[in-house]
Order: C-alpha cells, then structure tokens, then sequence
C-alpha cells in the first residue's frame, strides 16, 4: 500500500541539531529508495519539510519507516493512504450500481 507523507520541521529545533541530523535524513531516504520502500521524495519549497510517497505493506512497516527516520522527534507528520484512481473509479461505479435506499 502506498502512503503520502508531509513531513515538516518544527520550527523551534536548533540550528545544530538540525544540521547534525539532515544528512543522517537524506541517508536514511538512500536507504529506503534501494529497498523500494521510498518510491518518491520531494522537498518542499519555501518550508523545512518533505512529500513522500511510501511502500509499505501494514501499518507496523510504515510505523517503523517513520519512527526510524533520523529527524523523527523534530518533524510534524500527516499521513494520507493512497489509492490509484482506476481504483477508486472502480469502486465509486460499484457503490453506483447499488440499490439507493432513502428511507421513504
């Protein structure tokens, strides 16, 4: 399954820390992009933060892509499962076929 991730950086960690653990960031993405854990990385412009679209098969593999993130205590997360668009047209025409019941 597919996840995005909007990752950003709390705006009160100190300059050193950050610098400290961004490389160890962008090596731990190195790491998940060879196991295909990471399929896309984006950053995102003008804020201290990243887009990721994440392979993960349960919630305990994306729990532990996240928690294993070097920046984790220093980052706001939200986190979006995705779903192709064919996908989701194929189950929107099928609730459509259904019976509409409105209770009258």
């Amino acid at each position: 399954m597919k996840f995005l991730v909007i990752q950003k950086v709390k705006h009160d960690i100190p300059l050193e820390r950050w610098a400290k653990l961004l490389p160890l960031q962008f090596k731990y993405f190195e790491k998940l992009e060879t196991e295909k854990s990471l399929e896309l990385t984006y950053h995102l412009i003008g804020q201290q933060g990243n887009m990721l679209i994440v392979n993960a098969e349960s919630d305990e593999i994306l729990s532990r892509i996240i928690g294993q993130d070097p920046l984790f205590f220093e980052c706001e997360r939200q986190i979006y499962p995705l779903t192709t668009r064919q996908a989701h047209e194929k189950q929107i025409l099928e609730l459509l076929k259904q019976p509409i019941d409105l209770g009258m």
